[in-house]
């Protein structure tokens, strides 16, 4: 403390009697009142004489004076008065001595404190009977949606059967598409909205659970090489990556393969045949970034600030109906990263995410 400059001294020094009111009373080591000062009064203490025993004069000290021990503090005791005060009791050369504080002001903070967590608790059970509200009710839409729709399929798959002109064979491969398409759109909006509600679940920051980005990232490669060949587009994973190394970041293995998956499903909806998509790791230190490089045409500079957002497609209209990003930005969000995209020198863009390294 003498070290500390003149000003802060002064100020210590003056400011529990200016804050808060202060008292203090000492006893000998029978328990007999020494001596007292302060504003012993706003505490209910008042005609007290020395050499009379503690308890027997200030009740909320019976018991606590002689000290048993080296000292505690009470926080937010009730005085004989009723206001309430901090007591601290530690011994001192003349004596043990009580010293009282204040504490209504920080009694009134604590509970106010103690009312907003119980204000966010209690918002946070409705959000989540909300949120079970909405997931019910969303299944239900999309399973009154499904059910007529397998019908559907299931006559157009009958008729391909039958002997029917050329001209209605075509007109019914159209039919079967468009099933299948919408039969692929009920089922994004229902991993998308699962995506929602999983983002509030825990994720693994131990580095034991932790998935390996890189490994991650080649195994879905492996899974996407056949449809990225039908379209005459080569997909690999970058040579130059060290397989060696560590590549484990916070998050959730399969929720991880799908955004990469979602990403590079991405490029191959907007790379040229004869071309080539690369997927990369990069050690940053503390995280790792993954990027997914194409050789399209690139984005244009009216997409691009909504591109990670919910329903946004491009011009193009070649992506699904605009979800796949989207559950990307929130997935990686959730864990504490990043996600973006940029343009690439040579052509086309580069998608990248950032998620932090679990801590050791």
């Amino acid at each position: 403390m003498s070290n500390l400059p003149a000003p802060v001294l002064e100020y210590l020094n003056r400011l529990a009697p200016e804050l808060r009111s202060l008292a203090y009373f000492l006893s000998d080591s029978e328990g007999a009142l020494i001596a007292w000062g302060g504003d012993a009064e706003r505490y209910g203490a008042s005609n007290l004489q020395a050499g009379a025993p503690i308890g027997e004069q200030i009740f909320f000290l019976e018991g606590m004076l002689p000290l048993k021990d080296e000292g505690t503090i009470l926080p937010f005791l009730q005085t004989d008065s009723g206001h309430t005060a901090d007591v601290h009791l530690f011994p001192t050369p003349e004596g043990d001595c009580a010293l009282l504080l204040d504490s209504a002001v920080q009694q009134s903070q604590q509970q106010m404190l103690q009312q907003e967590r119980y204000d966010l608790s209690l918002n946070h059970q409705r959000l989540l009977k909300e949120i079970q509200k909405k997931e019910i009710l969303l299944h239900c839409i999309v399973h009154d949606l499904a059910g007529p729709l397998m019908g559907i399929r299931g006559g157009f798959e009958l008729l391909a059967s039958e002997n029917i002109s050329e001209k209605g064979r075509k007109y019914l491969e159209i039919g079967l598409r468009q099933s299948a398409k919408q039969d692929a759109l009920i089922r994004e909006i229902l991993q998308t909205f699962s995506a929602e509600v999983e983002s509030l679940e825990t994720f693994d920051t131990d580095p034991a659970k932790a998935p390996d980005a890189a490994q991650s990232a080649r195994e879905v490669i492996t899974t996407l090489s056949p449809a990225f060949a039908l379209n005459q587009i080569k997909l690999q994973f970058d040579p130059n990556v060290d397989s060696t190394r560590d590549w484990k970041v916070v998050g959730e293995k399969s929720r991880l393969e799908r955004v990469i998956s979602n990403l590079i499903e991405n490029a191959l909806r907007h790379s040229p045949a004869n071309s080539t998509v690369t997927v990369g790791c990069h050690d940053e230190g503390g995280k790792i970034l993954v990027t997914i490089d194409d050789e399209g045409h690139g984005i244009p500079p009216e997409v691009a600030p909504t591109l990670f957002q919910k329903f946004a497609q491009g011009k193009q209209g070649k992506g699904k109906i605009g979800l796949g990003l989207y559950f990307c930005r929130i997935t990686v969000e959730h864990w504490r990263g990043e996600i973006g995209h940029s343009p690439r020198e040579q052509g086309g863009t580069r998608f990248w995410f950032r998620l932090p390294r679990p801590k050791v």
